[in-house]
């Protein structure tokens, strides 16, 4: 087992921000049953797309999974922003 620390940058809800050593930039740190629900909703949304590429549904739920996505996404964002971190990627968030 290693006993690495990470620094915690912001904690909210089920998600951290949070910086590991020797790292150049922070990670987003999600519980692991949110992680397991949102995986479970797309892989779930993907199989019923393959059998009808018109489930609605399957859509509305992919739809979900990329809001809280964002949302993960625009926490992180402003998180790097108090710190005066740059973000690790170009871009922000894809408009809708």
């Amino acid at each position: 087992m290693n006993d690495e620390r990470a620094r915690v940058l912001a904690r909210g809800g089920n998600v951290a921000v949070t910086q590991l050593h020797g790292r150049a930039f922070p990670g987003i740190h999600v519980q692991g049953d949110t992680f397991a629900v949102l995986r479970d909703q797309v892989v779930d949304a993907a199989r019923r797309l393959r059998r009808d590429p018109a489930d609605g549904e399957a859509l509305d739920d992919l739809d979900y999974v990329g809001g809280e996505m964002s949302q993960l996404l625009e926490f992180y964002e402003s998180v790097l922003a108090e710190h005066g971190i740059r973000r690790p990627y170009p871009g922000g968030a894809p408009a809708e």
